[in-house]
């Protein structure tokens, strides 16, 4: 590869940081794994690992969640950027294939607030992975590699992923090959493989792969009608159907929510990313203030009001 090496050169100068494929080596020598899979949800975190997971592992696939609460543009953008590729790719559906029915969830439940991401993780995005683990197994002893986005910043420090590049879940191997790359890093790379960015994604400042709602922030649902007019009418009738038994709305919180407890989930790192480092960030400064702030805390839309 001519040019910028990202596997080398640091935009993020801290001596423990690692190559992308020394993660994926060391994991693959330490637990023998029949099968390697990258999580594609459709955004810049996904893709740009994804494009390099299978350039330098050929015989990996990747996979995507159908959350049952996405936009279809999302789907649609990983299909379309998988076949040109001519990537592998598995399709797992929360509903069809697992059972899980956000709108009946949130019928039962109310509208989920941070406290209750783990829960909506499990049923939305777990038991997908789960599903796919057991297929792709054929002996008990058999582990699986699954490949993810998340990159090394303040918010995979404080919601419990920092220093776990490797984390090994039963027979779930989890890698976060590109973790020590930047933002900057991430960007390069996209330009210099003329990478083609989902439109939701540059709009959203998220895939849209799920909006369960768990972070998100006032004015959010606004930013998803502008992209998406159908799911931001689903989700306003969904709480005009319940309000009644649950008040609180997708952007509220239910009562006595606090925040989020453990790791947000392996392949959710970037909600809260998107949503509640950027409120807890309001809280501290105002919008002049915040102006001043490098440019990699203002990627993710605009802050709450």
């Amino acid at each position: 590869m001519s040019g910028f090496d990202y596997e080398q050169a640091s935009l993020f100068p801290l001596p423990e940081r690692r190559s992308a494929k020394s993660f994926m080596d060391e994991a693959i020598e330490k637990y023998g794994p029949i099968k390697i899979f990258g999580g594609f949800s459709g955004g810049g975190d996904s893709l740009a690992p994804c494009h390099w997971l299978m350039s330098n592992y050929p015989d990996a696939g990747l996979f995507h969640i159908v959350t049952g609460i996405g936009i279809p543009e999302t789907q649609e953008f990983v299909v379309d950027a998988c076949r040109h590729h001519g990537w592998p790719l598995t399709i797992i559906r929360a509903k069809e294939h697992c059972g899980q029915d956000y709108d009946a969830i949130v019928r039962a439940h109310g509208f989920p607030g941070p406290a209750s991401h783990q829960f909506m993780y499990r049923r939305l995005k777990e038991r997908a992975v789960e599903k796919l683990l057991r297929d792709t197994k054929t002996k008990r002893s058999d582990r699986v590699l699954f490949a993810t986005g998340v990159r090394q910043d303040e918010s995979a420090r404080r919601m419990g992923y920092g220093g776990q590049e490797i984390r090994k879940i039963k027979a779930q191997i989890w890698v976060n090959p590109i973790y020590w790359w930047t933002r900057s890093d991430r960007d390069r790379y996209l330009d210099h493989h003329s990478l083609h960015r989902s439109p939701i994604s540059q709009q959203l400042g998220m895939s849209g792969e799920c909006l369960c709602g768990a972070f998100a922030h006032p004015g959010e649902l606004e930013q998803v009608r502008a992209v998406c007019p159908e799911i931001a009418d689903r989700i306003d009738a969904l709480h005009a159907e319940i309000k009644d038994r649950f008040p609180w709305g997708w952007e509220g919180r239910p009562p006595k929510s606090g925040p989020p407890t453990g790791n947000v989930g392996m392949l959710c790192i970037g909600c809260e990313k998107s949503s509640v480092v950027q409120a807890a960030i309001a809280d501290l400064f105002d919008e002049d203030a915040m102006t001043s702030l490098p440019a990699g805390w203002r990627t993710c839309g605009p802050l709450p009001k």
